[in-house]
């Protein structure tokens, strides 16, 4: 009879022990049912590379259609650190010109997923960023020897006469606030900061394309996904004509070389500004470029106000 009990004790465990694995089984099978969503997109992300296309920012013209302001080819150095291999790091600090100390810093950055989350040793990541066309080309004689590196072209802006740098304005690297306030820019984008690329932004700006690349399981990029029908193209901004005469400007800027002060010429007969010059002035050119942060430090730290603009920020006797 005591047999019988324990047989009969037995078997109710083993059976519990069965419907507890079964209700465990139900429960997740039903959890991923449920978040089955969340997976997908978490298997989406890991799966492919999504690699943003940059658009030409709209062009500038003068009222008789001279051009102002174009783009030019820039350059952005990338590194794969896994595939990365031993090479002569001061031959290529000397080359792109950084210093050492300089490389060690910007890799470490690159590795520190708090400050890069979306880091993988086998995805590229970007090292440095606008080369100049006579930096890009000698790198580009040496880079059989920096293996694991690579280069992107980006156009960057350019201006045909050193003139209006007070009505034109100029582009930089956006910050936290401009990230929170407009989703389409993203850190190491850039956008207008002040005069016409600032006001017409979102005219000039364009839209940005994505090329989805697949990768496997280490982020190794395999090539691109259904041989680029998901892609999307890049838009390229509008062109822009503007009311100044560009030789106006030009001939405004040359009288008030050494002197203080302010010209706007108006067309009486419709209101349109044909120049507008803010002096002392400067070279537009000076903010574009890796330079561009050593040059706009010199430039506001200047006793004479150099980004004061002046037409609008000054008072002047009638």
């Amino acid at each position: 009879m005591q047999g019988s009990l324990e047989t009969i004790n037995r078997r109710n465990t083993i059976i519990g022990i069965i419907v507890a694995i079964f209700v465990m089984f139900v429960v997740r099978l039903a959890f991923l049912q449920l978040f089955n969503d969340k997976y997908k997109d978490f298997a989406d992300s890991n799966a492919f590379y999504k690699k943003t296309i940059y658009p030409a920012r709209g062009l500038v013209y003068d009222r008789h259609g001279n051009l102002m302001v174009y783009n030019k080819p820039s350059y952005d150095v990338l590194i794969t650190v896994r595939d990365v291999q031993p090479f002569d790091t001061l031959d290529f600090c000397q080359t792109v010109g950084i210093t050492k100390e300089g490389f060690v810093k910007q890799l470490a950055a690159i590795k520190n997923r708090r400050v890069n989350p979306g880091y993988s040793s086998y995805t590229p990541q970007v090292f440095l960023s606008q080369l100049s066309s006579e930096t890009y080309g000698m790198l580009q004689e040496k880079m059989f020897r920096f293996k694991g590196f690579s280069v992107r072209s980006r156009p960057l802006r350019a201006y045909m006469e050193p003139v209006a740098a007070h009505a034109l304005g100029y582009v930089a690297e956006v910050n936290n606030r401009d990230i929170e306030a407009d989703k389409y820019y993203v850190p190491g984008d850039y956008s207008g900061r002040s005069g016409i690329e600032k006001t017409y932004e979102t005219y000039l700006r364009g839209e940005k394309g994505i090329q989805v690349l697949l990768r496997d399981a280490h982020g190794r990029i395999k090539g691109r996904y259904e041989q680029g029908k998901r892609d999307i193209k890049a838009e390229p901004g509008k062109d822009l004509t503007l009311s100044i005469d560009l030789a106006l400007q030009a001939y405004a800027e040359q009288l008030m070389v050494n002197k203080r002060g302010a010209i706007v010429a108006i067309e009486p007969a419709t209101g349109e500004i044909l120049t507008y010059v803010s002096a002392p002035t400067y070279d537009p050119g000076l903010l574009v470029g890796r330079s561009r942060a050593a040059n706009y430090k010199t430039l506001e730290s200047s006793p004479h106000k150099i980004f004061l603009n002046r037409p609008i920020q000054s008072n002047y006797p009638p």
